[in-house]
């Protein structure tokens, strides 16, 4: 796919297929359409990668999959692609980010859009770093402490950052995408990024936080499919994760 194509109807349908894996799509539910996580790992894909464009296209059809009456799904569809680009835009880069935003924007009907924030503006510092402390914690279990000694080590900078604000103000906030879901904006962004180490790490966090080992599987296939699509080489292979929750290499 060039920079200038848009992913077709059928690409789109064979996505939702992957995470949809033995179900026959036309008996999904209008609330099981909007549940379903297939379309923001997608669009997240899409965004990561450097394709805006096609952010959009994703979300007009999974907006296809609820009557146009069911406003609160709609709504829900909307706030899950737009909150899981944003928690993907503290991996793949925010201008990315801002440019799939921007263009997602533009297509959305002004009854699906927010106006205020989503996120408690009134949090201290105190309260974001003791939400981020849970929220690494239920991600990473027991390396929990080996990884943000890690960090730390690296730049002390870093891992405040990363635990009191990327995992406190973003990561932990859910009224949008749920913690499972979030782990799902992670993998597909370091998919599309090319980044075996931290994506063996959320696909183990994915588990972690109440996937099963299939989903996983699922949301990996959709972000690889799409990162094949436009163009992502990965100068490695990129992880799978095994039934009992580890990962290996994919060969």
């Amino acid at each position: 796919m060039s920079a200038n194509l848009n992913p077709s109807p059928e690409f789109l349908s064979g996505l939702r297929a992957l995470y949809h894996t033995n179900t026959n799509l036309s008996d999904l539910s209008p609330k099981e359409n909007a549940d379903s996580p297939w379309y923001m790992a997608a669009a997240i894909a899409f965004a990561a990668a450097n394709r805006p464009n096609a952010v959009p296209v994703v979300f007009e059809y999974a907006l296809t999959t609820v009557p146009k009456e069911e406003h609160a799904l709609r709504l829900q569809i909307a706030r899950k692609v737009r909150d899981g680009v944003f928690k993907a835009g503290m991996i793949c880069g925010f201008p990315r980010v801002i440019n799939a935003l921007a263009s997602l924007h533009k297509a959305t009907p002004e009854e699906l859009k927010d106006k205020e924030t989503l996120r408690d503006r009134s949090m201290s510092v105190e309260q974001a770093t003791k939400q981020g402390q849970a929220y690494f914690e239920s991600t990473y279990g027991d390396t929990t402490a080996k990884t943000q000694s890690f960090l730390w080590d690296i730049f002390p900078d870093l891992e405040y950052y990363v635990t009191s604000f990327a995992y406190g103000f973003g990561y932990a906030h859910n009224s949008a995408t749920s913690p499972i879901e979030t782990s799902y904006a992670m993998i597909s962004a370091l998919i599309a990024t090319d980044m075996p180490t931290q994506i063996a790490w959320h696909l183990a966090g994915a588990v972690r936080n109440g996937a099963t080992p299939g989903e996983v599987r699922g949301i990996r296939n959709i972000a690889m499919t799409v990162s094949k699509e436009v163009g992502v080489v990965w100068k490695d292979e990129v992880p799978d994760v095994k039934d009992e929750g580890s990962v290996l290499l994919d060969h």
